[in-house]
């Protein structure tokens, strides 16, 4: 009985255990999460009147191209963070449709055009989780790859499956 007891005991410590690891991880989450956002409303505070209405200009201002330029490496740079399991399930599916919305905006379209022919003929940085969203969508073009059992212990999906 005594040990039966101990084990009930052990088991109940176990599993408290790994709830508070799995709080203390989707708290990391969150972090990176702001940290990115704010880097978003950073760049979006950069971009002319212009791109901010969607609106496609002549010429680019050199100002709105730089700071469309930061938003792709910005948005690749949150794909590989995805990969690496550091973003969420409901917050990758809200940017990867944020992304895609935005590549749509004619400013963004045409610099993205640019910054994908560049990547091409050099071969340096090459955009990979971006490219991939964009051509399968957002469900098959989720770079992480790992099951629904792992990303709820991760704390990458919530208890609704979000």
């Amino acid at each position: 009985m005594g040990g039966n007891i101990a084990l009930m005991v052990t088991a109940i410590g176990v599993v408290g255990a790994v709830v508070a690891l799995r709080q203390s991880y989707r708290e990391r989450l969150r972090q990176f999460e702001s940290m990115y956002v704010q880097r978003y409303w950073r760049i979006l505070d950069d971009l002319s009147l212009d791109a901010l209405r969607g609106s496609l200009s002549d010429k680019i201002s050199e100002s709105d191209e730089k700071a469309i330029r930061s938003y792709i490496l910005l948005c690749e740079d949150e794909l590989e963070l995805r990969k690496d399991g550091y973003i969420a399930d409901s917050t990758y599916k809200l940017w990867a449709d944020g992304m895609l919305s935005q590549l749509k905006q004619p400013m963004f379209k045409d610099v993205w055009q640019h910054v994908q022919k560049e990547a091409a003929e050099s071969g340096a940085f090459s955009y990979r989780y971006l490219r991939q969203l964009e051509s399968v969508g957002i469900k098959d073009g989720d770079p992480l790859q790992v099951r629904a059992a792992q990303r709820r212990l991760r704390g990458l999906m919530g208890p609704t499956g979000v």
